[in-house]
């Protein structure tokens, strides 16, 4: 038997089980640098480029190109992650 995921709306409950199949581009900004074309064709592996933001600031999550959330890096069993601390 099929659990239905419900959620509390303003008038009531809502089956949000059609929508599990919905794809959504998430992607995540650490931060931002500009670079000429030049630059890029003088990086190479191993170079360190220098963003707009240190570690210790907060990154941005987007869905579907919309800011949808604030959150922190965090690594967790050798692997990256966000943790979300705010709703946009």
């Amino acid at each position: 038997m099929e659990e239905k995921k419900q959620i509390q709306s303003g008038e009531g409950s809502v089956d949000i089980s059609s929508f599990s199949d919905i794809k959504l581009r998430i992607h995540v900004e650490v931060g931002r640098t500009r670079k000429n074309f030049a630059e890029l064709l003088k990086i190479k592996e191993g170079d360190i480029i220098k963003l707009d933001k240190s570690l210790e600031e907060y990154i941005d999550l987007y869905i579907n190109d919309k800011l949808f959330a604030i959150g922190e890096l965090v690594v967790v069993n050798d692997k990256y992650g966000i943790r979300i601390v705010d709703l946009a």
